[in-house]
């Protein structure tokens, strides 16, 4: 006789997976909400710490040095890194080892301002945020590998939906709680309690990771290079021979330098021109990750039924540009909450299907080689947007900045569409003669 707890999940179909797993694709599924719960949780909270660092006194280069120095760290780290990386036959410890150490400097970097003066806590949270870009460098090389080879191409959209849906809500609770607490309680104590607490949900992204299986088919077949020339080298030949990774890296480079650039503005246009308080930040944050879930879904739905990545794309590029550009434009809070939803619905369905493009557009068996060269051009970006970003707001003023960053990723779409990206699959990346 079925437990009683299998017998109400047949009765209320929920899929066998959750239930009764079959094989290993199963078992990573449910790995991969419990994954994608334990990270959503901890980065709600996230966003807070560059609020702490303004309400510290903490000038726009500070918190735009938040942003850029995991790209300064990816540059200089990346190929290195992925040397040692592709040389491991599974890359599932660097995951889950490379994303615990990056929570843990969560709750570091927010206990810091309790014990020191304010601007010395600056430099020592700079600090532990410049050591943790290590892990963090690693962990944006092995991510899309391993979600590219956990789960078969045709579920692949289903894993990713569902766990960022999971991701998203967890996020937006946890960000909509902590902007709660915040908005009536002392600040630094508050902004340490709430970081710690939303931290020790990290033991549930580390577990199931840990465990994930990646069957043999799946793994690549390259031979690692044997020395940073040779891996220079490798990825050189990868960037000017396979035409589909080269655009692909183009375009979305262009499009995540308005992200980027974006990034470190929000917080800093939200509490010196709008004079929002934690309270708004939270509830707006929430509204972005709520909004996630039904972003997943639709676009989920659409892209396997439809086939409609393309049209994905093109929306979601465009729509995301609108945010700061909006951002910019009202002279207060409240219209942000409606499109907030915008941005999150949108957010969403980019992620999904970029991720998708990303590993069509990778060389057949080649997925660990090639991403340095995918990580190396996304740090660049990285590095040089919220740089950019916070030296026109301190010239000028966070409002031309952002409307800036809005021009950056409505060009970043128009390549998308001019380039006709993700319109072929693995049949159009083949070595250019």
């Amino acid at each position: 006789m079925l437990p009683r707890a299998t017998q109400i999940a047949r009765m209320l179909r929920l899929p066998h997976w959750l239930y009764a797993p079959q094989n290993g694709d199963d078992r990573n599924m449910n790995r991969g909400m419990l994954d994608g719960f334990g990270v959503g949780m901890v980065e709600g909270v996230r966003i807070f710490i560059p609020v702490l660092l303004t309400r510290l006194g903490a000038d726009p280069i500070s918190v735009g040095l938040l942003s850029s120095m995991p790209a300064i760290a990816g540059l200089l780290l990346a190929v290195p890194l992925g040397l040692i990386i592709s040389k491991s036959n599974n890359v599932i410890p660097w995951y889950a080892w490379s994303r615990l150490l990056l929570f843990l400097s969560y709750p570091i970097i927010a206990l810091i301002p309790l014990f020191i003066d304010a601007q010395t806590a600056i430099l020592f949270m700079l600090g532990v945020a410049a050591i943790a870009t290590l892990p963090q460098t690693s962990m944006s090389l092995v991510f899309n590998v391993v979600m590219g080879s956990i789960i078969d191409t045709s579920r692949r959209y289903q894993l990713m939906s569902l766990r960022w849906s999971v991701l998203g809500v967890c996020n937006g609770i946890s960000v909509y709680v902590a902007g709660q607490y915040l908005g009536s309680n002392a600040p630094l104590t508050a902004y340490a309690i709430v970081i710690c607490g939303a931290s020790l949900f990290m033991v549930f992204a580390f577990l199931p990771a840990r465990q994930y299986e990646v069957p043999p088919e799946r793994r690549d077949t390259h031979a690692p290079p044997q020395s940073i020339r040779k891996a220079l080298t490798q990825i050189v030949f990868f960037v000017r021979n396979y035409r589909a990774f080269r655009l692909f890296i183009i375009c979305q480079a262009v499009f995540q330098s308005g992200l980027t650039m974006s990034v470190p503005l929000f917080p800093l246009h939200w509490i010196r021109v709008l004079h929002a308080d934690d309270n708004i930040i939270g509830t707006v944050s929430m509204i972005q990750s709520v909004t996630l879930l039904f972003g997943y879904m639709a676009g989920s739905y659409i892209a396997t039924r439809f086939k409609g990545r393309v049209v994905i794309l093109w929306v979601c590029s465009i729509a995301l540009g609108t945010y700061p550009l909006i951002t910019a434009l009202v002279g207060s809070m409240a219209p942000l909450v409606f499109f907030a939803a915008i941005w999150g619905v949108a957010t969403a369905g980019i992620e999904l299907v970029l991720l998708d493009m990303l590993l069509d557009s990778c060389p057949p068996g080649q997925v660990t080689a090639v991403m340095p060269a995918y990580q190396i051009a996304m740090f660049t970006v990285s590095l040089l947007g919220p740089l950019v970003g916070t030296i026109v707001a301190q010239s000028s003023n966070t409002t031309i900045a952002l409307m800036l960053a809005a021009g950056l990723h409505f060009c970043g779409a128009a390549l998308f569409i001019f380039f006709k990206i993700g319109r072929s699959h693995n049949t159009d990346n083949q070595l250019t003669q």
